[in-house]
């Protein structure tokens, strides 16, 4: 068996194009800002609703993404 680590996904709340991202392995804490995004001339937050340290991109700067995909994953501390 493959033991899988307990990860959280933090997902786009709208259409739009991924303007920032944390670094991978920053340790962030529930409510930290670990990306933003650009839609309609305006910036939105996403916020992580649980605290970890940040492992993975699900998108690339610049890269367009819609309501609900991925954008970053953690591992839970």
């Amino acid at each position: 068996m493959i033991p899988i680590p307990s990860c959280t996904v933090v997902t786009s709340t709208s259409d739009g194009r991924v303007h920032s991202l944390v670094d991978e392995g920053t340790a962030v804490a529930a409510g930290d800002v670990v990306a933003t995004i650009q839609c309609g001339g305006r910036t939105v937050e996403l916020r992580t609703p649980k605290a970890g340290f940040i492992r993975g991109f699900l998108a690339n700067l610049a890269q367009p993404v819609a309501a609900g995909e991925g954008v970053v994953w953690l591992a839970r501390a």
